[in-house]
């Protein structure tokens, strides 16, 4: 084999590589991933006074991701990324949606920005006080608050983790204290599953074995899907175009399932002007800069004077 030879095999080997791994972002032509929003609005439902008034956003720490690890061919600038926890506020209690990691566990991320000692210790508080907290999935940025607390046991009994996201193999990265969840009471749902007045969990597999979306019904009327990590930023929709397979195997993301889900969020949010239900990725810091602007989103945690609720 000359020189020549082995170059070409080199070069169309290397072009495989790029294309299969790190280009090719290609969606399904149509979806397989399918709601029933009249049954979730049939869990959901409640008298006007017993669901929630509004959703509070708090940042705890802030990122970069490489644009070509976001959106598969992207080679563009970095895309900003930050991880909040959201306050669901009730007349008579209140509720967590994701439960960032500590400064120990976010020094291990290495694509971090910032991290707020103060929004954590503040989340921490919320926390106490909350009647439920739910992540979307196991992953350490949606779970770590939790693991890493100093009130552990305080909160596991409000925790609602599901039995997929306790036994999912991603889990561990949150590094949960040693036996914590051994006598832990997870729930298990088949699609959807009632919480509280207004919020509704739907099982959504892909991005990890127990992602599931949080269905969200205000007083006001709005309704709000929190789509968790399917996309870290709305660019996927606009450029129509799902993470790279590299992404994908590092993060042990069911390709097929979460490029079904984008591109029905794609159908049903993106290009579907008639809808009237808010998509609310975790991530996303443009699209939460958007929903607070609009006053979707309010800023900081609310606390009471009792910590110890």
């Amino acid at each position: 084999m000359n020189t020549i030879t082995i170059l070409i095999f080199a070069l169309v080997t290397l072009s495989i590589f790029l294309y299969v791994f790190i280009l090719n972002g290609t969606w399904p032509k149509s979806s397989n991933f399918t709601l029933d929003f009249n049954k979730i609005r049939e869990l959901a439902d409640a008298s006007k006074d017993e669901l929630p008034t509004h959703i509070n956003h708090l940042i705890i720490a802030t990122g970069e991701l490489p644009s070509w690890g976001v959106v598969a061919g992207d080679f563009g600038n970095n895309y900003p990324i930050e991880f909040p926890s959201f306050q669901l506020v009730y007349q008579d209690k209140t509720a967590i949606i994701e439960v960032p990691f500590n400064n120990k566990l976010f020094n291990k991320f290495p694509y971090g920005k910032s991290f707020s000692q103060d929004a954590y210790e503040m989340m921490q508080k919320a926390l106490l006080q909350a009647e439920f907290i739910i992540p979307t999935h196991e992953h350490w940025d949606h779970l770590g608050g939790i693991a890493q607390s100093d009130n552990i046991q305080k909160l596991l009994p409000k925790l609602v983790l599901t039995e997929k996201q306790k036994n999912g193999p991603t889990i561990k990265d949150a590094e949960f204290p040693e036996h914590s969840l051994d006598r832990f009471q997870a729930i298990s749902y088949e699609k959807y599953y009632r919480v509280a007045p207004g919020l509704v969990l739907i099982d959504a597999p892909g991005h990890s074995e127990g992602h599931q979306l949080i269905f969200i019904k205000l007083q006001n009327g709005q309704e709000i899907l929190f789509t968790g990590d399917i996309l870290w930023v709305t660019s996927n929709l606009k450029k129509q175009k799902a993470r790279p397979l590299i992404a994908n195997m590092k993060r042990h993301e069911n390709r097929k399932l979460i490029s079904h889900q984008m591109k029905w969020i794609y159908d049903e949010f993106y290009s579907n002007k008639d809808q009237k239900i808010l998509m609310l990725t975790t991530h996303d810091p443009d699209q939460h800069m958007e929903y607070k602007e609009k006053g979707i989103l309010h800023s900081e945690f609310q606390l009471t004077n009792d910590s110890q609720h």
